[in-house]
């Protein structure tokens, strides 16, 4: 059985204190592409394991999201991938048009879920002290936006490295430390093996009975160069073997069987750009009311997806995850947001 802390978890007083006055400190809204520093007046990053002058949170919340110093808008964290940075995503995120509010930390130099250079301890050095703790450090600003009086629903949206991510924080999801509603994923699947990596306890690499469900929308090139398709190892892990990805195929069919969905799939047809091909994957058969699983495969496409591209003329930056996150809300379950009609439903390989 997985230990999940909550020695910081103060999400049950909170929720307590906030149903019968208003939150210590206000939310506080801000003009579009002005986001606010969260860092400069928390301590979500200076308390942080493995955090270092480069340490950021920014934090975007539209005026229409807040009523009487809080709000119930989804929240949703954007992370960068390795090397890059969330200089741009108060530009580009679209938080103000879809009424949600943005978070835009930055990595240390990427994120920590696998082998890296800067680590000072080993990727099994569960108790280290040193290197990222990337689900305290997102606990811990969750925390933060609930005592602000953020309440929304949390989604993830990361891109390569900030996709891996994703999916680890999924993985460790919980109700006290990291209340994850829905991931959407570029370029990068779950990892196979191993098991945990990383400091401390939310470090698990693959979901586990005991964590709550989770809608997830993954793209994935079938011609990734970096991040293989069928899976296996990996360049990014430094030619370390014990980190393999699983397939594309795999990582969706674990995410579905971990929600309680049918682990077949329908699919359908999809126009990629103006003139590639993609194919739709839909898992969400048999899965509870307002659980999505859903994977797209751009044929021909290697490890950089988004910018301008599109798929059935919706823009993957990012008007595709908003579509996928105001279903997960609405409750509307599967079906993707667009391609022709699925065709029946086929098993998934074994």
């Amino acid at each position: 059985m997985r230990f999940h802390p909550t020695a910081i978890s103060l999400a049950s007083t909170i929720l307590l204190f906030s149903t019968n006055c208003n939150p210590i400190h206000a939310l506080q809204s801000n003009p579009e592409e002005s986001p606010q520093r969260l860092s400069d007046t928390t301590a979500v990053c200076t308390a942080s394991q493995g955090r270092t002058a480069t340490c950021e949170v920014e934090l975007d919340v539209p005026a229409s999201c807040i009523i009487d110093g809080s709000s119930n808008c989804p929240i949703v964290f954007f992370f960068h991938g390795a090397g890059g940075t969330n200089d741009w995503f108060g530009r580009q995120s679209g938080v103000h048009a879809n009424n949600v509010i943005g978070v835009y930390p930055q990595g240390e130099n990427g994120w920590n879920t696998g082998p890296k250079s800067s680590n000072t301890c080993t990727w099994d050095d569960y108790d280290c002290t040193s290197d990222p703790d990337e689900g305290a450090f997102l606990s811990s600003i969750i925390h933060e936006l609930r005592l602000l009086g953020a309440l929304g629903n949390v989604y993830l949206v990361g891109n390569s490295n900030g996709a891996a991510l994703a999916h680890r924080l999924a993985s460790n999801a919980n109700m006290d430390d990291l209340p994850i509603k829905g991931i959407v994923t570029k370029v990068t699947q779950l990892l196979a093996s191993p098991a945990r990596s990383g400091p401390g306890n939310l470090n698990y690499n693959q979901p586990s009975a005991g964590v709550p469900q989770v809608s997830v929308l993954n793209l994935m090139g079938d011609n990734d160069l970096l991040i293989p398709y069928e899976g296996g190892t990996s360049g990014v892990f430094g030619g370390d073997t014990n980190f393999v990805l699983m397939s594309a195929l795999d990582s969706m069919t674990t995410w579905a069987a971990h929600n309680g969905c049918s682990t077949g799939y329908t699919t359908a047809s999809s126009v990629y750009g103006t003139s590639g091909q993609a194919t739709f994957y839909d898992y969400s058969g048999g899965c509870d009311e307002g659980i999505i699983v859903e994977h797209y495969v751009l044929h021909g496409a290697g490890h950089s997806i988004g910018g301008s591209d599109t798929l059935d003329g919706v823009s993957i930056d990012y008007d595709l995850a908003y579509d996928f996150i105001s279903r997960v809300e609405a409750g509307d379950g599967g079906g993707g947001g667009g391609g022709g009609p699925p065709t029946p439903t086929t098993p998934n390989p074994s």
